[in-house]
């Protein structure tokens, strides 16, 4: 396993750049941005601890990724690699797993569940999603609470010209709850965006598209679908991209 910085790929055998480091890069180096660095240089040591409620969903859109022994995949906004183990697992030691990550500070936890469980397929680039200097092609791609990326034309653009034709996407994240979705207990819904905004606040830049999270990525995957989920306080969305691979 290696960490790199931005624009330095961390794979071995790729030599334009290369880094083979064993320690993540300081935040300044991935240039995030406010709220982000605030949110997660005090919060990334409890961000497991806080997204417990997700445990579940996070292994429901892994497997809409349907992934395959061998598989290339990219874990985008990858936190503190929660999702890992189920990727891994499911691409075997044939496959390979980038995750990419902004912010140093969660970067770091992923790097050490990496160490723990001596997984030598996976590397981890700190950059963000925009600007990140992508080495493969990739078979499958995943958003797991990564609205700032998804909101991101540019970050989706970087990340969909690295993904293979035919290419798998699935993505999880928080939204506003709708009447419709509560039709049967539509009274809930305030209550249920109130809890929506209160844990999402610290880890998010705006709330801008909280009603629609994934049009920007549906705009490169046509026949994406997507379900609501946590009371219409989040939602799956998964598809392909265009042509056969």
């Amino acid at each position: 396993m290696t960490t790199s910085t931005e624009g330095q790929p961390a794979h071995p055998g790729w030599e334009a750049g290369e880094r083979r480091g064993s320690e993540p890069v300081p935040l300044s180096a991935a240039r995030a941005r406010p709220p982000i660095r605030q949110a997660y240089r005090s919060l990334a040591g409890a961000y497991d601890l806080r997204s417990r409620v997700a445990r579940i969903e996070r292994r429901r859109v892994v497997g809409r990724l349907r992934l395959q022994r061998g598989d290339t995949v990219l874990d985008v906004g990858c936190g503190t690699g929660l999702c890992f183990p189920d990727i891994v697992q499911a691409i075997g030691p044939s496959g390979y797993l980038l995750g990419i990550e902004e912010s140093a500070e969660m970067l770091a936890g992923a790097q050490d569940r990496t160490k723990e469980q001596g997984w030598d397929n996976v590397d981890l680039l700190c950059a963000p999603a925009e600007t990140a200097p992508i080495p493969v092609h990739t078979d499958a791609a995943l958003f797991c609470l990564t609205h700032d990326i998804l909101r991101s034309p540019s970050a989706l653009q970087n990340v969909f010209g690295h993904l293979r034709p035919g290419g798998r996407v699935a993505a999880l994240g928080p939204k506003w709850a709708s009447l419709w979705e509560l039709w049967w207990a539509p009274w809930w819904a305030a209550a249920v965006n109130l809890a929506v905004a209160t844990v999402n606040n610290p880890y998010v830049r705006s709330f801008d598209g909280f009603q629609r999270p994934w049009s920007h990525l549906a705009r490169f995957v046509p026949d994406l679908q997507v379900e609501p989920v946590l009371a219409g306080g989040a939602y799956l969305a998964w598809g392909t991209t265009p042509g056969t691979g």
